[in-house]
């Protein structure tokens, strides 16, 4: 006996219509801190700037600048930092003592005002691997972030124009930065 059910197709059930990801919010201290690089860049403070790699709460970023080198920055928005890796290269250890000394004075009170880091809002440490010196300014707070990236740019720049050329590293600056020995 032929069944009396009609034969029906099953459909597939109506998926709900995909979710679109919410758009990422761009991390605000990131962004911060990548619109004070960019600003120096378009003042020529830096010869290039670039954004690299970013994940949460960190990014990456590189700058041309001194002796037209490259340096990375990266910024750390849990732990505050903001670190240059590679600030010196191949420095010996005679010389990474005066460093750290120089590094000093920059939270003396007897610096003036602009030129000083102001220990609270933020601290800077400098650090020796494989011979190659680092910097890190960490912040006290968040909202101390603009004024730690700044010092730490303005300290860089004083690593060049003073510590280096006030010291006896002119052969340094020769042998790590290709400085013309023939040029005043």
């Amino acid at each position: 006996m032929p069944s009396t059910k009609s034969a029906t197709k099953k459909r597939p059930a109506k998926k709900a219509p995909a979710k679109k990801a919410a758009p990422k919010r761009p991390d605000p201290a990131i962004a911060l801190v990548a619109e004070i690089l960019e600003g120096y860049a378009n003042r020529a403070v830096f010869r290039g700037f670039s954004r690299g790699p970013q994940t949460a709460g960190k990014a990456t970023f590189k700058v041309l600048w001194h002796r037209d080198r490259f340096f990375d920055i990266v910024f750390d928005r849990k732990a505050r930092t903001i670190t240059m890796p590679l600030v010196l290269p191949e420095v010996d250890p005679a010389m990474f003592k005066d460093f750290q000394k120089w590094i000093l004075t920059r939270h003396s009170k007897e610096l003036v005002e602009h030129r000083r880091i102001d220990t609270r809002l933020a601290t800077l440490t400098t650090a020796r691997k494989s011979g190659n010196v680092s910097l890190t300014i960490t912040g006290k707070a968040s909202k101390d972030l603009e004024y730690a990236t700044r010092r730490l740019i303005h300290t860089v720049h004083e690593v060049f124009l003073s510590f280096l050329t006030d010291g006896p590293y002119f052969e340094y600056m020769v042998e790590k930065f290709d400085l013309d020995p023939d040029k005043p």
